[in-house]
C-alpha cells in the first residue's frame, strides 16, 4: 500500500502548488522596488499564471483534491504513511513553491518562509532532537550574519546583491539544517546559479545588469541537501 499511497501524496502536493501558484497575487508594493514589472511586464495585482477552466474542471479539481486529503487521511490514522515521509513531502512542497514563486515574481513571502521555519522547529526538536535554543540561536545567527552582508555590500557597491527576502529564507533553512550543512547549501546554490547563468549570457559582466531568483536555485539545493543529510526521513522500510 505504501507506492499508491506515496503517488497519492504526490500528486495532491502537485495540486495544492498549482492552485496556489495560480491564486498566488502579490501587491505592486510586495515585488521587489518594480523589478518583477520591469523583467516580466507585470502591471497589476492578478496572478501572473492566470488561467480559466470551464467551471465543470474546475468542480473536477476541487473533488479529486478533497478525495485525495480524505483517502490519505485515512491512511494516516491506519499507519500505513509514515510520519517523517509526510514532513518530507510538505518540506519539499514547500520548497517547490517558493522556488516557483521567486522564479516567476522575485519575491520569496514572509508567510511561507514563516511556514517552514514553524515546520522546520517542530522537526528539528522531534524527530532530529536538535534542542530549542540551538535552533533558535542558529537561525538567529544566520539571520543576523546574513543581514550585515547584504547591508555592508549594498553600502560599498550601492545596489543589492542580496535580497531580504532570500536572509528570511536561509534563516528558514536554518531552522531545517546545521551551520556546516546550510554552508554546503548555500555553496551549491551559488555554484547552480552561477553555472547556469553563465551558460545563458557567456558573459561574466552581464551578470552584473541581470536579477538572478536566488531563491529558486536555494530551494534546488535544499532538495539534494534534504536528501543527502536526511536519511532518517526517506527511511521508510
Amino acid at each position: 500500500m505504501l507506492i499508491p499511497n506515496l503517488l497519492a501524496l504526490i500528486l495532491l502536493l502537485l495540486k495544492v502548488i498549482k492552485g496556489s501558484l495560480l491564486a498566488f497575487s502579490p501587491s505592486l508594493p510586495e515585488l521587489n522596488s518594480g523589478i518583477t514589472t520591469t523583467i516580466l511586464g507585470y502591471s497589476d495585482n492578478s496572478p501572473l499564471l492566470k488561467t480559466q477552466h470551464p467551471p465543470y474542471l474546475q468542480k473536477v479539481d476541487q473533488g479529486l483534491t478533497l478525495t485525495l486529503g480524505v483517502y490519505l487521511a485515512i491512511q494516516v490514522q491506519r499507519g500505513l504513511l509514515p510520519l517523517p515521509l509526510i514532513i518530507f513531502a510538505l518540506f519539499i512542497g514547500l520548497l517547490l513553491l517558493l522556488a516557483c514563486i521567486d522564479w516567476f515574481y522575485l519575491i520569496l513571502p514572509n508567510s511561507l518562509n514563516f511556514l517552514l521555519i514553524i515546520l522546520g522547529l517542530s522537526t528539528s526538536i522531534t524527530l532530529f532532537g536538535h534542542g530549542l535554543i540551538d535552533v533558535l540561536v542558529r537561525c538567529s545567527c544566520c539571520y543576523g550574519t546574513l543581514w550585515w552582508v547584504q547591508a555592508l555590500y549594498q553600502a560599498l557597491r550601492h545596489r543589492p546583491g542580496l535580497g531580504l527576502g532570500d536572509v528570511k529564507y536561509l534563516t528558514a533553512l536554518a531552522s531545517w539544517f546545521t551551520i556546516e550543512q546550510l554552508c554546503t547549501l548555500i555553496l551549491l546554490a551559488s555554484l547552480t546559479a552561477l553555472t547556469f547563468y553563465l551558460c545563458k549570457h557567456r558573459d561574466l559582466n552581464s551578470l552584473n545588469s541581470i536579477t538572478i531568483p536566488y531563491g529558486s536555485f536555494l530551494s534546488v539545493s535544499a532538495m539534494y541537501c534534504a536528501y543527502l543529510f536526511f536519511p532518517d526521513l526517506l527511511d521508510i522500510y
